[in-house]
């Protein structure tokens, strides 16, 4: 039995992990590939959950030996989809979601053509703004980067197979069911 590989993308703050959660509440087979990078874990993460947290040699090692779907470096810390544990799910038959930026999706849409591609979108920037501020996490500063990166990843949103506002999470997860039939 052969599982569904998902690409799930959108900005930052548009809620992607909390409509995980509920999506997997609803669809058990729907599994989130953890992915791996060299950034310190913040205090509320989990080596295996959150992240496989690496060394940057570790990392350099996985690259050299074509372990990654894709990878990137950001802010001077690595990111990267591992293909084993992709594959290990979808060799079990589950829902492989792959929680990546606009750049790794792109990358792993040319090199997985049968994956579906979904973008989370916010219902307005007002609202995207006020879940950032929100979650009380970063500075004015950070808050503005993040919003201009938001601005770049919304500008990618065509390219993806499905868009879905994120409004509503009940909606929100009747419509990423509808988006894998």
């Amino acid at each position: 039995m052969s599982g569904k590989l998902v690409i799930l993308s959108g900005p930052s703050g548009v809620g992607k992990d909390t409509v995980l959660a509920e999506w997997h509440k609803v669809n058990p087979q729907v599994t989130r590939v953890v992915a791996c990078t060299t950034r310190q874990p913040r205090t509320s993460e989990t080596d295996g959950e959150d992240y496989h947290f690496l060394s940057v040699q570790e990392f350099l090692f996985k690259i050299e030996t074509g372990d990654f779907l894709e990878h990137k470096e950001v802010h001077g810390n690595y990111y990267g989809t591992p293909q084993s544990a992709m594959q290990t799910l979808l060799d079990a038959g589950k829902i492989a979601v792959l929680k990546i930026d606009v750049q790794g999706a792109l990358t792993v849409m040319n090199r997985r053509p049968d994956a579906i591609s979904i973008f989370l979108q916010p219902p307005n920037d007002g609202e995207l703004e006020r879940r950032i501020r929100e979650r009380g996490l970063d500075s004015d500063e950070v808050i503005r980067v993040r919003l201009q990166n938001a601005l770049e990843e919304m500008s990618f949103a065509d390219r993806y197979d499905h868009r879905i506002v994120n409004d509503n999470i009940p909606n929100v997860v009747r419509q990423l069911e509808e988006a894998i039939k």
